[in-house]
């Protein structure tokens, strides 16, 4: 099997990340998706940060949601990684759609649980014709609910968790078979400590997918494809694309 790799915020190894210099990378080296968080902006933009609060790859503070989308445009987010990518600013959603829509596949990190958000996202994902090449993730479950009431189409992932001390593996995967079946869920997101040859067959065996998490390192990039996952996200993408090889 050729696991996906999905760039994490893009290239961050060699630019800014969540940046249109990070992305471009990405997508130039052969990544076969980019990931990224999208949140709502006090005028109800769609924008593109990491971060709930500013202050890390730029000069601010607070909570995002608080600012308009001109005065975010406004911040450099480029200078603290290198002062040659001081012109990166943050881009919108519309803007990340328009750069990977016939050129990758696109991972979206929803991270505003509110109605009208998740409206503005599907109907962007289906004004741009790209229900088939789109993953919605979220850490808020109810955010995902809501995308496949309001719209079968598209896929989505389910962060899980290593299991409590208590619960045993074999009930571990009885319950996340269970709960993808509930969500009507697409794709299991499992931290490295769940990925093996077992639980990877019964899960594809059920009918999902599987994404290894954060796979960063040589030795858990290797372990994840050896074990058979479907796809997984990276902060090292050119390792991870010279393993794959």
């Amino acid at each position: 099997m050729n696991s996906q790799i999905i760039a994490h915020c893009g290239d961050q190894q060699n630019a800014p990340e969540s940046t249109l210099a990070a992305f471009e990378l990405a997508i130039s080296k052969g990544a076969d998706a980019i990931e990224f968080d999208v949140h709502f902006t006090s005028d109800q933009a769609l924008i593109i940060h990491h971060d709930y609060y500013l202050g890390r790859t730029e000069q601010g503070d607070g909570f995002i949601g608080d600012y308009s989308l001109t005065q975010l445009k406004e911040l450099d987010i480029g200078s603290w990684f290198n002062p040659k990518f001081s012109s990166e600013r943050m881009l919108t959603f519309e803007e990340v759609i328009d750069l990977g829509k016939s050129q990758c596949r696109l991972e979206i990190d929803l991270r505003t649980p509110d109605e009208i958000f998740i409206a503005k996202i599907l109907k962007a994902i289906s004004d741009f014709g790209i229900e088939d090449q789109v993953e919605i993730t979220s850490i808020h479950s109810p955010i995902l609910h809501a995308v496949k009431r309001m719209n079968q189409k598209i896929r989505i992932g389910v962060f899980f968790q290593e299991y409590p001390n208590w619960m045993e593996e074999q009930l571990g995967l009885k319950h996340m078979l269970g709960l993808m079946a509930l969500m009507d869920a697409n794709v299991a997101h499992l931290p490295l400590s769940l990925l093996n040859e077992i639980y990877v067959s019964k899960i594809r065996k059920a009918g999902f997918l599987v994404h290894g998490s954060n796979l960063n390192s040589e030795t858990d990039i290797k372990k994840g494809i050896e074990v058979g996952i479907d796809q997984f996200s990276t902060d090292t993408l050119d390792a991870a694309l010279s393993i794959r090889k």
